[in-house]
């Protein structure tokens, strides 16, 4: 098993798929959002999240306010899919993606709960 998944349930390692560059997450309640005004509605029923952290993911977050908006920014650019997109993200779903993604920030940035152990 891989040392990030290590923390989660049962269920929720049930949930998740590395695939070595991504994560792949079931969704709990799938989100559905128009890409933009001219396109049709879309329906995500899995979040595929890149691995790669990158300097523009981190940049996209300093313009957010707030921790939860910020990891809504950081979710969905890892997933490549508008910021307004995560508007729809189950808290369930949000608590299981940071938990996954959170080994992969650097450790200023991380969020959620962190191990005070010295």
């Amino acid at each position: 098993m891989t040392d990030y998944l290590a923390d989660l349930s049962e269920e929720e390692r049930a949930r998740v798929v590395d695939q070595g560059d991504v994560v792949q997450i079931t969704l709990i309640e799938p989100i559905t959002y128009k890409h933009s005004k001219l396109d049709g509605e879309r329906t995500l029923t899995v979040l595929t999240l890149s691995k790669k952290v990158k300097g523009k993911h981190m940049k996209a977050m300093d313009k957010a306010v707030g921790e939860i908006s910020q990891s809504l920014v950081l979710v969905a650019c890892l997933a490549g899919v508008p910021a307004h997109a995560m508007d729809e993200l189950d808290a369930r779903d949000l608590d299981l993606v940071m938990e996954v993604v959170g080994p992969f920030l650097p450790k200023s940035r991380r969020t959620g709960t962190e191990s005070s152990a010295s």
